[in-house]
């Protein structure tokens, strides 16, 4: 008997599906590249709730009126863990004007093929694991860990404070209860304005920043 009889094969009709299979993904992933594919459904297991339309316009546009602030241009923004809000800052006249220049640290892959020149793979649970370019460059850093654990905020907490310039603006979207960690790790105040999300989520969601917020 010859190798190749003992390997077990795959049936005509199995190895018709998994080409079909292999096939609608290579799809999916040209379709993505070239921006055809606008939404990006949640991943749960992940811990992915988007914003709603209103939750992330505000929490652009407060991100860029803070980013212009320092002056410099273009201003540096950096998204950890809030895929979200890329699409909408790329919407915005600032943007389109090269007035403010966008980074997304983000775990989901997904997003990388959307925006693949300005998504950096971020794992909270590596948080020095960040390109050098990329530490202390950025003007204001706006960031929703993906676990209300404090182990997550202490760790996103550490790779923000590499990522930021001295006196960086920071946001912070969270659950209320992480207020105190929030308050200790990063000296933020919880703001009045209360993120929603799209699906509804009930949760006691706030908004935290360490300066008196512009917009929101």
């Amino acid at each position: 008997m010859s190798d190749d009889e003992d390997v077990p094969q795959l049936s005509a009709d199995t190895m018709a599906a998994l080409s079909m299979f292999q096939a609608e993904q290579q799809q999916k992933l040209e379709e993505m590249k070239s921006g055809k594919i606008e939404k990006i459904d949640e991943d749960w297991q992940l811990s992915q709730f988007w914003y709603d339309d209103e939750t992330s316009e505000k929490l652009v546009a407060e991100s860029i009126a803070a980013a212009l602030t320092f002056g410099s241009r273009p201003a540096k923004i950096a998204c950890v863990s809030s895929p979200t809000l890329v699409n909408f800052f790329h919407k915005t006249e600032e943007y389109k004007k090269g007035e403010i220049e966008l980074i997304l640290f983000e775990f989901d892959s997904r997003f990388g093929m959307k925006y693949p020149s300005e998504f950096v793979l971020y794992d909270y649970n590596q948080p020095t694991e960040l390109p050098a370019s990329l530490l202390g460059k950025f003007d204001v850093i706006v960031a929703d860990p993906p676990f209300l654990a404090a182990e997550c905020l202490i760790k996103t907490a550490h790779s923000i404070r590499l990522l930021g310039r001295d006196n960086a603006k920071v946001i912070l979207c969270t659950g209320a209860i992480m207020e105190d960690y929030a308050a200790r790790l990063m000296a933020m105040h919880r703001t009045s304005f209360e993120p929603k999300h799209s699906n509804n989520l009930a949760n006691d969601f706030s908004c935290f920043a360490n300066y008196q917020t512009l917009t929101l």
